[in-house]
């Protein structure tokens, strides 16, 4: 089996690009060792990548493509043959193009003459060079960059390409520059030309030319060196994956060095140390024992040493400047109390047609208020809370260190001695930020989370500017799917309000009524049902597409935290014998009953001993499955459905529903819609895909 090794090498390509560069050109590279037949195909493909250059090595490859059979169309039968069946010119022009005989036609299928030809496999050295260009030069990168006279478009400029197969150069071109057999070592530590011949030979002499090719390498080489640095001053790194992925990306040699701030600094606020040195300098701080920030730190170091401390110093110099204007902003703001700062946000504009921040914060206000009361949270910290979440956006810290917006506001509100309650809640109404984040840490934080939130959904839906695709510039998924977090949870900051409610308020803070309230409402409860599925699909409680699809149909807006329930029962029953029981209950009923008209039972017209019975079972049963819903207790609900089961199959085998009087029938179509809306309190059942093998004994 043959093997090819292929390197590009550019100028800086920024660090948070990287993996989802590797994962496309993964991705890309796997079908083309699979269409060359390439068993287990994604093992074989290899990405790797420094901040200069990507390099791909792929492994098991033929020398050549299987030989293949194609079927080819060629004209139309008709005008193929003439009249006598004899062979006409468009035909003999068909078969000499694809050098055929008449021998080679295939027997009539269809309209059109076909053959079928043997397509001779290609060297694959050739399939991989026609290919490799095509896959590079369409890589797409979130930002992209033209060099030269603008004719070529990529991440960064690109200086060098290597391309070789099974030791042997593999010829191509991609953005006009010829592949050769040389690369370069690092930038500063061996920047003279190396010549390859395979792959193994190239990781060897770049590992003596200082670059290590391989990223998670470097990563434990940095991790273990950050360790060994920070014991050294008897403390740990402080836990970032974030700081370590962009390590990885930012070295080809992986140092790291450790200096040291002023200590005077760490009288700010650990939120802006933290800050300062993770987002803007990119850099890990150390921590004690006790888990307690101290003044040292590390920095990530594209070389193998620091003998003179000059890396070192340079963070130093550069971390103590921005602490000190970090002091100086912090000393500032600290002079304005937050609430006096609120009116300053009518100058800061939220969005064109949506106001400005002053004007987003009185709608959080009265969405908060509405929400607060719905759900018994405190009143008076609710509403403060609410009034002071958007006041550090005008504060001197913010407007330098965008990040620590919310989390400075909280900490001014704790520093002037507002309630714990009330400063969490301005600290924690940003969040979740994502899937996997935290919450709210108090009731009144989640719900002026949710304010803030369902505020900026609404406002955005309504001027029209909505997700499409995958293009989301106002992070209104991530908005929504933040409400659906936060009305899952159930502990004491559980906040009891439907969703459907909820919009309401929102469109009602909005001043939205009549017809145009009712298309809002409509589209919101579409978005937000589709991030429901997503989240309930992606949780811990493992459900299937199917029982999602089922519990929300009977209802989900009211209360996310019952739809779970449901959810639940629908889970663990399926896979009880007696679902097959609830579920061909509901089949059929539901076939029967589609496209008739609803009515109530009137029991006069009951004429056959099995409907009078179902009816009356129908009624003791249905008020224990009202009961047993009503406690939220599902499953025995749903055990108690089954158990009509039996009475059913008498009432279909002795009654025919579908008779010829209208009222007769529309009388029978209602009691097995009475049967059948039962259920519907629980789900729809109708859509649980089963296989009947497994509920075989």
């Amino acid at each position: 089996m043959a093997e090819y090794f292929f390197e590009l090498v550019a100028e800086e390509i920024p660090a948070w690009m990287h993996d989802s560069a590797q994962a496309t050109l993964r991705e890309r590279l796997t079908k083309v060792v699979e269409a060359l037949g390439v068993a287990e195909a994604a093992s074989n493909v290899t990405v790797n990548s420094t901040p200069r250059r990507i390099a791909i090595f792929l492994t098991g490859l033929p020398e050549r493509e299987a030989d293949r059979d194609q079927e080819v169309k060629g004209p139309p039968r008709k005008t193929a043959f003439d009249a006598e069946g004899k062979p006409s010119q468009a035909l003999a022009g068909f078969l000499r193009k694809n050098a055929a005989t008449e021998s080679d036609i295939l027997p009539a299928t269809d309209d059109y003459v076909r053959i079928r030809r043997r397509i001779a496999g290609r060297n694959v050295a050739e399939v991989i060079r026609e290919r490799m260009p095509e896959i590079i030069e369409t890589l797409r990168w979130p930002k992209m960059m033209r060099w030269g006279k603008g004719e070529h478009s990529f991440i960064r400029p690109v200086h060098s390409i290597v391309s070789m197969f099974d030791g042997r150069p593999a010829p191509l071109s991609i953005f006009g520059i010829e592949s050769g057999t040389t690369t370069i070592g690092h930038r500063t530590l061996a920047p003279a030309r190396v010549e390859v011949t395979n792959y193994n030979d190239y990781v060897t002499k770049l590992e003596l030319a200082r670059v290590v090719i391989d990223a998670t390498r470097r990563r434990h080489v940095m991790a273990e060196r950050a360790r060994v640095l920070s014991n050294q001053v008897n403390g740990a790194p402080a836990v970032d994956v974030s700081i370590w992925s962009q390590w990885q990306y930012l070295t080809e040699y992986p140092g790291v060095v450790r200096a040291e701030f002023q200590r005077d600094f760490l009288s700010l606020p650990e939120e802006v140390l933290v800050t300062v040195m993770r987002v803007h300098q990119k850099q890990l701080p150390i921590r004690d024992e006790k888990g307690n920030l101290t003044n040292y730190f590390l920095a990530v170091l594209d070389n193998d040493g620091d003998p003179d401390g000059h890396a070192a110093y340079g963070n130093s110099f550069v971390t103590n400047a921005r602490f000190a204007d970090a002091k100086f902003f912090y000393e500032t703001d600290r002079r304005r109390k937050l609430a006096d700062r609120v009116e300053s946000l009518s100058h800061l504009q939220f969005q064109e047609k949506l106001g400005n921040y002053l004007d987003k914060t009185r709608r959080i206000e009265a969405i908060a208020a509405a929400v607060r009361a719905e759900t018994g949270v405190d009143a008076e910290s609710a509403r403060t809370a609410a009034h002071l979440c958007k006041a550090d956006l005008v504060t001197e810290m913010v407007k330098e260190f965008t990040d620590l917006q919310g989390k400075i506001g909280g900490i001014y509100a704790r520093e002037e001695g507002q309630p714990e309650v009330v400063w969490q809640a301005v600290y924690d109404h940003y969040l979740p930020v994502n899937i996997d984040d935290t919450l709210p840490r108090s009731a009144v934080g989640a719900v002026v989370s949710i304010a803030d939130k369902i505020d900026t959904l609404a406002g955005f839906f309504r001027i029209g500017a909505r997700p499409t695709g995958s293009k989301d510039p106002f992070a209104l998924r991530r908005a929504a799917q933040g409400i659906v977090q936060i009305l899952l949870n159930r502990d004491r900051r559980q906040v009891k309000i439907g969703i459907d409610r909820l919009i309401d308020i929102a469109i009602a803070a909005h001043g939205v009524d009549g017809a145009e309230a009712g298309t809002l409402r409509d589209d919101l409860l579409a978005f937000f049902a589709e991030r429901v599925r997503t989240i309930l699909e992606a949780s811990a409680w493992g459900f299937a597409y199917d029982e999602i699809a089922a519990t929300m149909e009977a209802g989900w807006a009211p209360s996310l935290s019952d739809l779970v329930d449901r959810t639940a029962a629908i889970k663990a029953m399926r896979t009880d014998s007696n679902f097959l029981s609830v579920l061909d209950s509901a089949k059929r009923i539901a076939n029967i009953t589609a496209g008739e008209e609803s009515a109530a039972v009137d029991t006069r017209r009951l004429q056959e001993p099995a409907e009078k019975r179902l009816n009356e079972l129908a009624g003791v049963v249905g008020e224990q499955i009202n009961e047993m819903v009503a406690e939220r207790q599902y499953r025995p609900a749903l055990e108690s459905f089954a158990g009509l089961a039996p009475e059913l199959e008498t009432f279909f085998n002795e009654v025919m529903v579908m008779v010829d009087d209208p009222a007769l029938r529309k009388n029978r179509v209602a009691l097995l819609r009475r049967i059948g809306g039962v259920a519907m309190k629980i789900a729809d059942v109708t859509k649980i895909v089963v296989d009947r093998r497994d509920y075989r004994a």
